[in-house]
């Protein structure tokens, strides 16, 4: 972890502890843990909105042989496999282009297994397809998916139609 000016240590520590300020900003709350009920999203993923203003998360267990569609945020997502092993289709609307016409980079497939990571990048919708048993995650941006859907192309904005391997390969290029 960094260093940081915003970090109250509690022990295990040779750095300073302030047991104080520790104690003032402890909330002693009794009972069971808050659990935040999955709301089930089309193409049979769940999301969990957190009582957290920041972000929220989609979690999809497919069977062996199974397929889920999550829909496109308008923000990028971080996607992590935590177990299994299938096929990740990156799927984004269709932009109009200058001139007429519309540019579609649909079908980048990428093979996942327990373990990876990938960014996803805004308006873009994932279809996960298990060759095995397979649990994905996804974290976004908090938005509201109705407001999103109305504005058209389930929650993607007009945006360039960069993927996460073109990012990816962008990425290395200027390394």
């Amino acid at each position: 972890m960094a260093e940081s000016d915003n970090v109250v240590r509690a022990g295990l520590t040779p750095k300073f502890k302030d047991v104080d300020v520790l104690c003032e900003m402890l909330t002693y709350d009794d009972g069971p843990p808050y659990m935040v009920p999955p709301l089930l999203i089309d193409g049979g993923a769940e999301r969990y909105i957190a009582p957290v203003p920041e972000f929220l998360v989609d979690r999809a267990m497919v069977e062996a042989g199974g397929a889920v569609l999550l829909p496109a945020s308008p923000f990028v997502s971080i996607v992590v496999v935590v177990e299994g092993r299938g096929k990740l289709e990156e799927l984004v609307r269709q932009q109009p282009q200058l001139g007429g016409g519309a540019n579609s980079v649909d079908g980048l497939v990428h093979a996942v297994r327990q373990g990876s990571v990938f960014m996803a990048c805004a308006g873009t919708a994932l279809q996960v397809r298990a060759e095995e048993r397979l649990l994905i995650f996804r974290a976004t941006a908090k938005h509201d998916l109705a407001e999103a859907e109305a504005a058209g192309g389930g929650g993607a904005p007009s945006l360039p139609t960069t993927t996460a391997a073109s990012a990816s390969a962008s990425a290395s290029a200027s390394a």
